[in-house]
């Protein structure tokens, strides 16, 4: 497969997930959000059930894994928001998922990582950090603490799929086994809280499906990219998708201070654009 095919699957990808960062955070009802993200999973993988293989016994580890850890991030995601704006809470937990996926894969996974690729997965971290940095006017430490959790559970997820699909023999069938039961935890979750999808007039149907459908698109071509390229690559071109959340959280949310994250999104277009050499 064409390796530049492969990195606009990615930039496609980061475009889904800004938008459905978007859409979590001004549904006012995040929790049903995702839940109906769950549900939109589990509608359009279910009837596929029976046509596609099961994953090999060493594959299912991963699979079990990622599902417990996907439900901590979306309860971590909702109550990161809770505590601050989108435009520092994003790029926290994505810039530092960034750094820890780079970290690892450096010294543990991937030996073949260019010194100029280090140098671009730095620019994009820096330009992630310096957008939350530069757009708040009070540091927030609860919220914080909950973006470096988030953080550490995004690249705890990552790297194990990333593993899982190069160790399988269909990198299809990890990818539609891990989607169609990464989202049972937090649909329970939502179905049994009062703030859930029992909560009438909380949310959006439409919002809900979309989102879920961005969802599926955001990380299943994720995942599938890593099978061509190295995990910490990908990982850090896809938040390309912070320029495009912080655009959006500017004309849709209406939060301020756009004018400062020119300057990181630059940093971050750079740092992606050395990414895109190194895979060439």
């Amino acid at each position: 497969m064409s390796l530049n095919f492969v990195f606009l699957l990615i930039l496609f990808a980061a475009f889904c997930h800004a938008g459905w960062s978007t859409i979590v955070k001004k549904s006012g009802n995040g929790l049903a959000i995702m839940a109906m993200t769950s549900i939109i999973e589990i509608i359009i993988f279910l009837p596929l059930v029976f046509t596609v293989p099961l994953p090999s016994t060493n594959i299912w580890f991963f699979i079990f894994a990622t599902t417990i850890l996907h439900g901590f991030y979306r309860y971590s995601v909702i109550t990161s928001y809770k505590y601050g704006d989108l435009s520092f809470v994003y790029p926290i937990a994505r810039g530092g998922s960034v750094l820890i996926i780079g970290l690892i894969s450096l010294l543990i996974i991937e030996s073949n990582i260019s010194v100029l690729g280090v140098i671009g997965i730095l620019l994009i971290c820096f330009g992630l950090f310096m957008i939350s940095f530069l757009t708040t006017r009070k540091f927030n430490r609860v919220a914080f603490i909950i973006a470096i959790t988030t953080a550490s559970l995004i690249a705890t997820y990552t790297i194990l799929d990333g593993m899982a699909v190069r160790r399988s023999e269909n990198g299809f069938t990890f990818i539609y086994w891990m989607l169609l039961l990464n989202g049972i935890p937090m649909l329970v979750y939502a179905l049994l809280s009062k703030n859930g999808l029992r909560k009438k007039n909380s949310y959006n149907l439409i919002d809900g499906i979309v989102a879920g459908i961005l969802a599926i698109l955001g990380y299943g071509l994720v995942v599938w990219s890593m099978q061509f390229i190295e995990i910490a690559y990908v990982s850090s071109i896809r938040e390309v998708s912070i320029v495009l959340a912080t655009l959006l959280s500017f004309y849709l949310l209406k939060e301020k201070d756009a004018k400062k994250r020119v300057i990181p999104s630059i940093i971050i277009f750079i740092g992606v654009t050395i990414l895109y050499f190194q895979i060439k």
